[in-house]
C-alpha cells in the first residue's frame, strides 16, 4: 500500500520531499507543516504522559498503555514504555513508543549531537530502509536529536522519526510511525502528537510574563498620593482667596 496522492509528493520528487511536508517537530524547525491546516487532533482534555522523574512531555488523544519491560542482558534493569496506537478505517496506523528514564549531570555533558544522532540511528536500524535527515540542537537545559526515514511494515511503506531528548535529569525517546494509506484523520493525530513534545521548562517559562504585569498594579497605586498633593495645592490656594 502506498500512500496516495493528496500527501505524496510527483514521484520525481522523491519520498524526501514528502517527509519534508510531513509534520513540523522542534527538532525539524525548518521542515514545512503540510497538516497546518488540519483541525486538531487532540482537542478537548489530551492527556499528558510525563512521569514524575521526567523534564519533557507528550500530549496523546488519551491515556497510553504504559507497561514495564527489563532489559535481556540484565532482568533488574527495567523501565516503563508508553505506547499508543491508533487505527483510521483499517487503512491507516499511527504509532507511539515513549520512554522517560532518569539520569544525572554526566549524561548530560557526555552526550554530544554526533553521539545522540548516532544512538537513534542504531535505535531505528531494524525498522529503517532509508534515512533522509538528522538533526541536533542545544539549549541550556537540554538537548534534542531527531531523526526522520523511511521503513516497511511487511511490505507496507512507513514514515518514521525518532526524537532523543536529555536533560540534566532525565532522558526521554519518542519514536512515531504513520502506516498504510493516507488519511486525514491519521495524519493530523501524527503531527499534533509530535509537535506536543516539548521540555516542561519551555511551559513554564511563557507564563512567567503574566505574573510579571502584576507590579504595574503597584505601581497605579503609587500614583494617587500624586492626585492627593494637587487637592492639598487646591486647598492652599483656596485658603489664600479667603
Amino acid at each position: 500500500m502506498k500512500r496516495n496522492n493528496h500527501i505524496v509528493m510527483p514521484a520525481q520528487a522523491g519520498i524526501q520531499s514528502l517527509v519534508r511536508l510531513i509534520v513540523r517537530t522542534p527538532a525539524f524547525a525548518g521542515v514545512t507543516l503540510l497538516l497546518i491546516f488540519a483541525p486538531s487532533a487532540l482537542a478537548g482534555e489530551p492527556a499528558a504522559y510525563s512521569p514524575e522523574h521526567c523534564e519533557f512531555s507528550v500530549a496523546f488523544p488519551e491515556a497510553p498503555a504504559v507497561r514495564q519491560r527489563c532489559e535481556k542482558e540484565n532482568n533488574e534493569r527495567c523501565y516503563d514504555l508508553a505506547s499508543y496506537t491508533e487505527v483510521f478505517q483499517l487503512s491507516a496506523t499511527v504509532n507511539f513508543r515513549v520512554i522517560c528514564n532518569p539520569s544525572g549531570e554526566d549524561l548530560f555533558k557526555q552526550y554530544s549531537g554526533k553521539i545522540m544522532e548516532a544512538t537513534l540511528r542504531s535505535m531505528t536500524e531494524p525498522g529503517i530502509v532509508k534515512t533522509f535527515e538528522t538533526n541536533f540542537r542545544e539549549e541550556k537545559e537540554y538537548k534534542q536529536a531527531g531523526l526522520v526515514g523511511e521503513g516497511k511494515v511487511g511490505v507496507t511503506p512507513t514514515i518514521y522519526i525518532a526524537q532523543l531528548w536529555i536533560g540534566h535529569k532525565s532522558v526521554m525517546s519518542v519514536e512515531a510511525e504513520l502506516i498504510g494509506e493516507a488519511d486525514e484523520s491519521a495524519d493530523a493525530l501524527f503531527g499534533e502528537v509530535l509537535k506536543s513534545v516539548h521540555f516542561k521548562g519551555d511551559v513554564e517559562a511563557k507564563e512567567e510574563p503574566a505574573e510579571a504585569e502584576k507590579p504595574k498594579e503597584e505601581k497605579s497605586e503609587k500614583e494617587k498620593p500624586e492626585e492627593s498633593d494637587k487637592e492639598k495645592e487646591s486647598e492652599k490656594a483656596a485658603d489664600k482667596d479667603q
